[in-house]
Formats: structure tokens, C-alpha cells, sequence
């Protein structure tokens, strides 16, 4: 008890420090204590540690008057069955997928809604500082975002502030390009279309393609597009396509995108008109009905 009421003042009151320091000083627009389930501002990510610290601090000088509910043989039972679940969980959501889609690409997310701005929605402020050589002399540019016209040598950013209170879509960087298109609002206004996702071929599974292939085949000829996506390009992607047969066309988007979409590598995902109605890791990728 004395160690974990130590330890537990010291942790609370670090990340205090640390949240008051992000927030006044705007390191970061998102504290990411809670992932995508609940999104915390930095200011009120420190007022959740201040009420925390405020409780622990009654369990610190109160710590000799805490006595055991339970007897050893149940702590220890409970302690067990706890492990087994938290293992379980995480063995599960790692060979599937979890069991809750907190992301911007859940199923029932139209991603061409989701991209887009209201018409009556305040744009997000950026102000940027740019420090450029100009003449032989260091001078500061002010822009709103936009890489400064000048007639100078490009040294380095100074400061990037952006406000918090204009509008931010949910999904914002999403792309299906070929050499020389982004095609992304083509394929989003298609009726059946299946997305593969395999964010990095080096590190796929090769025995995912199996399933893959199965549900795409059948796909292709119930009348869906079929598409990949990956951030692997050229090569990689040729050897892929012809090692396991795969009969669909290879379309770029950015790795971290793709991991936001789906974790699994490869991936299936079904879509309509934009609207995300089945998504599945490739070990239950026979269970996207078409």
C-alpha cells in the first residue's frame, strides 16, 4: 500500500505538470489519454488530473486506514480471472478486429460526408512563421498556411499555431491515386465497390491472401468494383498481384491513413456509395456477405 500510494502520487502528479504544460503552451490539439473513445482538449484533459490528483491525495495521507475487502485467496482469484481477460481481449482484437470502432472510418461512416465542410462553418485559423534568408539577412513571413512567395533561401518554420475553434472535418486525408490522379470522388460514387487494404506489403500476411482472393473472385463476378489500397507502390505491388493471382488494380494512399481505416494487413471492406457497410480483418473476410 505504501509503494502503490507513492507511486500513484508521483505518476498524477507528472502528468498534472505535463497537461498544464501542453495546454498553455498549445504542444498538442489532443491529449490522447482515451484514443478516438473520448477526445479530451488539452485544457480539460488537465482538469480531469487536477480532479484526479485531488482524490489521490485522500488516498496518499489516508492510506493507513485502508484495509482489505476481500481475503487473499479472492484477490488473487480476481487478479487472475482479470489477467486471463485482459489477454483474451487483446489476443482477440489483435487476430480480428476490437470489438468497438471508435475511428472515423467506422461502419455506417458515408467518407464523402465525412470530408466535407458546412457552408456556414468557420474554417480553422492557421498562422504560420516562416524564417527565410532574404538579402543576407534572416527575416520572418507570416502566412496562413501557404508556403510563403519570396525571393529568398528557405531556413526553417519558427512557430505553427492553428485555433481550436473552427471546424475540423473527421476524415481529411484519404486518397486513391494512380501516377497521375487522385480518383477518390470516382470511386466514391460507386454502387459496389471493395476496398483490399495492405498499408505495407513487407510486413503483410502472406497467408491472408487466401481468404482474399476467395471474396474478391466472387465479388468480381456478383458486379463490384474490386480496388486496392496501399502505400506500397510499383514493384512490390506487381509481385504481390502475380504470387497470389489477384485480379484488381493497386491504387496509393498513405500508410498511416490506411492503418486508421483498418488494422489488419491485408484487409476487406465494403463499400456503397461512399458509406461503409462491412469491414473485416482477413481472417473473417469470408463473412462479407455481397
Amino acid at each position: 500500500m505504501k509503494v502503490t500510494a507513492w507511486l500513484l502520487l508521483g505518476l498524477i502528479v507528472f502528468f498534472t505538470f505535463l497537461t498544464f504544460y501542453s495546454a498553455y503552451f498549445n504542444k498538442v490539439p489532443d491529449c490522447g489519454c482515451f484514443g478516438d473513445a473520448i477526445k479530451l482538449t488539452p485544457w480539460e484533459s488537465f482538469t480531469k488530473d487536477v480532479i484526479l490528483l485531488f482524490f489521490i491525495l485522500i488516498l496518499f495521507f489516508g492510506r493507513k486506514y485502508i484495509k482489505p475487502v476481500f481475503t487473499n485467496q479472492t484477490r488473487n482469484t480476481v487478479l487472475f480471472i482479470s489477467l486471463l481477460l485482459c489477454v483474451f481481449v487483446v489476443y482477440r482484437v489483435l487476430n480480428h478486429l476490437p470489438y468497438i470502432d471508435f475511428r472515423a472510418y467506422k461502419i455506417g461512416t458515408n467518407i464523402p460526408e465525412a470530408m466535407s465542410i458546412p457552408p456556414d462553418a468557420k474554417p480553422v485559423q492557421q498562422e504560420i512563421q516562416w524564417i527565410f534568408e532574404v538579402d543576407g539577412q534572416e527575416q520572418i513571413i507570416v502566412t496562413n498556411g501557404k508556403y510563403p512567395a519570396v525571393n529568398g533561401t528557405y531556413i526553417r518554420v519558427k512557430d505553427n499555431k492553428r485555433s481550436d475553434t473552427g471546424y475540423v472535418p473527421t476524415i481529411l486525408d484519404i486518397t486513391i491515386e494512380n501516377e497521375d490522379e487522385n480518383l477518390i470522388d470516382e470511386f466514391m460514387a460507386m454502387d459496389k465497390l471493395i476496398m483490399v487494404i495492405v498499408y505495407n506489403i513487407q510486413r503483410t500476411n502472406e497467408k491472408g491472401f487466401e481468404n482474399i482472393k476467395k471474396k474478391t473472385d466472387e465479388a468480381l463476378q456478383k458486379g463490384y468494383t474490386v480496388i486496392g489500397l496501399s502505400a506500397s507502390i510499383n514493384q512490390p505491388i506487381e509481385k504481390l498481384k502475380k504470387d497470389h493471382d489477384l485480379n484488381f488494380d493497386f491504387y496509393f494512399c498513405d500508410q498511416t491513413v490506411l492503418k486508421t481505416i483498418i488494422r489488419s494487413n491485408p484487409a476487406i471492406m465494403e463499400l456503397q456509395k461512399g458509406t461503409i457497410m462491412q469491414k473485416a480483418h482477413w481472417k473473417d473476410a469470408k463473412k462479407i456477405k455481397l
